[in-house]
């Protein structure tokens, strides 16, 4: 065999095989809900959008109500899985935790793959270094933008491109917990809009995610 066809046939026999390692590493598609205080909630195509799993863990006394103590309870909650260290505080480092490996959605654009919405997750080599010591094997994104949303926004209820870093009021980089339920508080009043003391699941608007991904159903 000639040297020219020796190399063809090296290359084909790596592309082939990048291809099945990224195809591999696609998990599907998924819908995707970004909760007031920024947590991920995942439901795959033909189950309701994600923001019932939310609210239906959010309403701790299943009344299908949230008032302003279940809001700060849920923003409660996951203060405490946001600050990995626990010294009370989500620093930087913690930030970067969460941007880059528990919403990578906020850093890169939103994907259509199949007429839907999904999270296309490509490995993307170390990336920030995780606040107990050791190195993240971070998760990139590889997206095509689908409209001028930018982070959370197109995942969320709010215009927020990042609802942890929305917290950070006093811009100190610092986001205790006293900011994150003061956070939460401006976010129920904005979601009870005729005070009435709670909001029902039908009172929420309806993120872009989920107006397109009806849209395409």
């Amino acid at each position: 065999m000639s040297k020219l066809r020796i190399l063809l046939a090296a290359a084909a026999a790596f592309v082939a095989t990048a291809v099945s390692a990224q195809v591999a590493t696609i998990p599907g598609s998924v819908m995707l809900f970004i909760s007031p205080c920024g947590e991920p909630f995942e439901a795959p195509k033909g189950e309701p959008y994600p923001i019932v799993k939310w609210f239906n863990q959010a309403d701790a006394n299943h009344d299908g109500k949230i008032d302003i103590d279940e809001m700060r309870n849920d923003a409660a909650r996951f203060f405490k899985v946001l600050d990995r260290n626990h010294d009370g505080v989500i620093d930087n480092l913690e930030v970067d935790f969460y941007e880059y490996r528990m919403v990578p959605e906020i850093l890169s654009p939103n994907a259509a793959l199949d007429g839907g919405i999904v999270r296309v997750v490509l490995q993307r080599g170390v990336e920030p270094i995780d606040p107990g010591g050791a190195q993240v094997q971070s998760e990139g994104v590889e997206r095509q933008r689908l409209d001028g949303n930018q982070g959370a926004v197109f995942y969320s209820l709010f215009h927020e491109p990042e609802p942890v870093r929305s917290a950070d009021r006093n811009f100190d980089f610092k986001i205790t917990l006293v900011e994150f339920l003061a956070h939460a508080d401006r976010q129920f009043k904005a979601l009870d809009p005729d005070n009435k003391g709670y909001f029902t699941l039908a009172d929420l608007p309806k993120t872009e995610a989920e107006k397109s991904a009806k849209a395409h159903r």
